[in-house]
């Protein structure tokens, strides 16, 4: 027997209470809106919580949707506040197989559930994989201030997607170890392919956080380079004027004795010491690579 509560009111969650007379603690995990994944052997069943995900969050978001299961010998009941493409599939799969499709049992029912849940996982992170291609784009072709966003806000969500398949791939690591009775030696070897396939996800968003550290390296890096363009010719403005302010400043004081002050071209003559001395400069920095 598979019960399903989607949205369930007060009164469908008392099944939780009776006729199943579920623990207590597992009741309240069970209600609890953000609990982690985990796995609990409470005697006469099992209860298990997941993280399914959420293909309506708000834009840049990686939100996902609790799932508790309680399995028992002969029966499953799954609980999730917002409707869950991978509850829908296998409902899906049972309800128009008119053939009579072979049924393993509910252990093997809950797998068919997770299963979906974890593949749902693999587009999302192609998905960040061409954001990240495209960021990686955008910085050595019209990297902008909105870059830097763009690249915490991936990191962000890569760092979400490895918090929420780490507890998973080890919960799925004690099922694989046969450490529960509920759950026979036949389907084990199926929760097994679940590790894997956790595992895998781990070890791409890990690529992916490096990749992103790199991009972020590489980001730095070009504003750097450029700030140093800038200061590399605010500094070669700097030295030309120097000497520049210097003569404009020794023939501006007031004195009535100085070399070439009444002189006819001794206006022209500082203009071309300073135009000279500016030229000069200029070839010298052209000359060693500066400009």
């Amino acid at each position: 027997m598979w019960v399903d509560l989607e949205e369930p009111t007060t009164s469908e969650l008392q099944i939780l209470e009776d006729p199943f007379a579920f623990h207590p603690l597992a009741i309240e995990d069970c209600l609890t809106p953000e609990h982690q994944p985990k796995i609990e052997d409470f005697g006469p069943n099992l209860f298990l919580i997941f993280r399914g995900i959420d293909f309506n969050p708000p834009v840049s978001r990686f939100q996902t949707i609790k799932l508790a299961a309680f399995l028992g010998p002969n029966f499953l009941v799954t609980y999730h506040r917002l409707p869950m493409r991978s509850i829908a599939a296998v409902r899906d799969k049972y309800s128009r197989d008119d053939s009579g499709h072979l049924f393993r049992g509910v252990d093997y029912l809950l797998y068919e559930i997770l299963d979906h849940l974890i593949e749902f996982y693999f587009p999302i992170l192609e998905a960040l994989e061409d954001e990240i291609e495209a960021v990686e784009d955008r910085i050595f072709t019209h990297d902008d201030e909105q870059t830097l966003d763009t690249i915490l806000s991936l990191k962000r969500r890569v760092l979400e997607i490895k918090r929420t398949l780490a507890p998973h791939r080890e919960l799925f690591g004690r099922i694989a170890r046969n450490e529960f009775e509920e759950i026979t030696p036949q389907t084990v070897v199926f929760y097994r392919d679940l590790y894997d396939s956790t595992y895998r996800l781990t070890e791409v968003a890990d690529s992916y956080r490096d990749l992103l550290s790199g991009t972020l390296d590489a980001h730095i890096s070009m504003v750097s380079h450029r700030l140093n363009q800038v200061m590399k010719v605010l500094t070669i403005f700097s030295t030309i004027l120097l000497p520049l302010t210097f003569i404009a400043g020794v023939y501006g004081m007031n004195f009535d004795f100085m070399p070439e002050l009444h002189w006819k071209y001794g206006y022209f003559l500082v203009w071309g010491v300073m135009l000279s001395v500016a030229l000069t400069l200029l070839w010298i920095f052209r000359r060693r690579g500066w400009l």
